[in-house]
């Protein structure tokens, strides 16, 4: 069955909901902030009226997605703040979530950029190949990040795209090599999150699922602790 969503800063595994958190009320804890169930959960309820008005019914849509979408979101925004990161524009937004929205990707690649690369360790490049072959999409993304990060251009990879053809092992020579680049900045990403969720405090209520933040889920680990 079809499942709306919001378009996330990144992808999520989602179960199913728990029992309500320590503090009652409390939807997410990040440095000194406290954000609320009730705030969350509006954001959501927004969101599924908006679904509702272009046609949607409950039958497509998914809560327990969405909230965690909207905890995603709501985290990251309040985790550039805590940093003390430029506040991004949002003037454009069409309401506060969408600002909501907007701020946490800024905050999101600003904090990607700027982390330091790393190598990627055997037991990762290990999970990364086990990712790969159960999941099509992820050899395509890592493929198309690779071209960019090689300038190739439109022609330069149609002539990759016969010779893979021809030799589909040239796949693991850019796997590789996405690896060595990319995945070095994603693991070095993983550590700096891992490193802000300690030194914030980050937790969230089991209410709304368990959360991991990796930049690539299965790869690289940043649970969210539940409280």
């Amino acid at each position: 069955m079809r499942r709306l969503r919001l378009v996330g800063v990144a992808a999520v595994g989602l179960l199913a909901l728990g029992a309500c958190g320590s503090e009652q009320g409390a939807a997410l804890f990040v440095g000194d902030e406290r954000v609320t169930e009730s705030t969350i959960d509006g954001y959501v309820d927004g969101t599924v009226a908006s679904y509702l008005e272009q046609g949607a019914t409950m039958a497509d849509i998914s809560y327990a997605d969405n909230r965690q979408q909207a905890a995603l979101i709501v985290l990251f925004a309040e985790l550039g703040r805590e940093i003390g990161l430029p506040a991004p524009q949002t003037g454009g937004a069409a309401d506060e979530y969408e600002a909501l929205y907007l701020e946490a990707v800024e905050y999101h690649e600003t904090l990607s950029q700027r982390a330091e690369p790393r190598a990627m360790t055997k037991d990762e490049l290990e999970a990364l190949n086990t990712a790969i072959e159960g999941d099509e999409n992820l050899l395509q993304r890592i493929v198309q990040e690779w071209a960019v990060g090689q300038n190739l251009t439109q022609a330069q990879f149609q002539e990759f795209g016969m010779a893979v053809q021809s030799d589909p092992g040239i796949l693991t020579d850019v796997v590789w090599q996405w690896a060595e680049v990319q995945g070095a900045q994603m693991a070095g990403f993983a550590d700096d999150l891992n490193e802000y969720v300690e030194e914030y405090d980050i937790s969230l209520n089991p209410r709304y699922g368990e959360l991991d933040i990796s930049p690539l889920v299965g790869v690289f680990e940043v649970e969210i602790p539940q409280r």
